[in-house]
């Protein structure tokens, strides 16, 4: 099978990593260097940053931000063939799926939840995919055969997939992603105008915020594709803490333990589920 992936970040060149010698791999990316180091490392076949290289591939892999995908992919079809398999990484689904199912029959959205708070080739991973779960989000007038494809890639990547709605997607990653990433990335407004002492910093503070040193363009895609979910998300999250401020403000030190309790219980229930 002859693969075109486009985009070779961190993602991108981890799928090249992991399906080569399964596939023949094109790479395409408009970083020049980037290719170069692709075709030097044996990652891809053949590369470039010409959209028309996608002639003659099977499948396409979209691995972009999600402002990006759409309008990529509508300069890349004149170049496809017909029934070539159009698939992307993106870490929202309702949208592209919207768009690109209507564009192209042959288009199946996909999100790999995996990824690396850093970002770009040099930190590809051919084990990125092992172990970890591909969303495929299909919609009714999928074919079978371009959706048995985009799984059969995932698995060559070491992952298994499950099946959702685009829509249930988004609703779940904005709370067990979206939100998450936001609040990391807000939180370190504190860090630069408190202006904290590096020596006292420790795990818990390096945990919380490991994730606000991801891709900002990246992110910035995410949240406003995923606004409808996030923002009454933001509300509520305002809300709680509002709360437990005024359990602190007023000194109410019964009503802060039973929360922070149930918070703890919450938490831990996860570990539970887990295992």
């Amino acid at each position: 099978m002859k693969i075109a992936i486009i985009g070779l970040g961190l993602i991108g060149s981890s799928i090249a990593k992991a399906i080569k010698g399964h596939a023949t791999i094109v790479g395409i990316d408009k970083d020049r260097s980037t290719i170069g180091y692709a075709l030097d490392d044996g990652v891809i076949l053949k590369g470039g940053d010409g959209l028309s290289l996608v002639s003659g591939c099977e499948m396409v892999v979209i691995a972009l931000p999600v402002g990006s995908i759409v309008k990529v992919s509508q300069r890349l079809l004149p170049y496809m063939d017909k029934g070539t398999v159009l698939t992307d990484t993106g870490s929202t689904k309702a949208e592209i799926v919207r768009s690109l199912s209507t564009m192209w029959p042959w288009f199946i959205g996909s999100h790999p939840m995996t990824g690396k708070e850093t970002s770009g080739y040099a930190l590809s991973d051919i084990n990125i995919f092992k172990d970890t779960v591909s969303i495929i989000t299909p919609t009714p007038t999928s074919k079978e055969s371009c959706i048995k494809k985009v799984k059969m890639l995932w698995e060559l990547c070491g992952a298994s997939t499950i099946s959702m709605k685009p829509e249930e997607h988004d609703e779940i990653m904005s709370k067990a992603s979206h939100l998450p990433h936001l609040l990391s990335f807000v939180f370190m407004h504190l860090v630069k105008e408190e202006k904290f002492p590096l020596s006292l910093i420790g795990k818990g503070f390096r945990d919380f915020t490991r994730i606000a040193g991801s891709d900002p363009v990246m992110w910035r895609d995410i949240f406003m594709a995923n606004r409808h979910n996030i923002l009454p998300l933001i509300d509520n999250y305002i809300r709680e803490l509002s709360k437990v401020k005024s359990y602190i403000k007023e000194e109410r030190t019964d009503k802060l333990e039973e929360t922070l309790r149930e918070y703890s219980k919450t938490r831990r229930s996860l570990d539970e589920h887990k295992g």
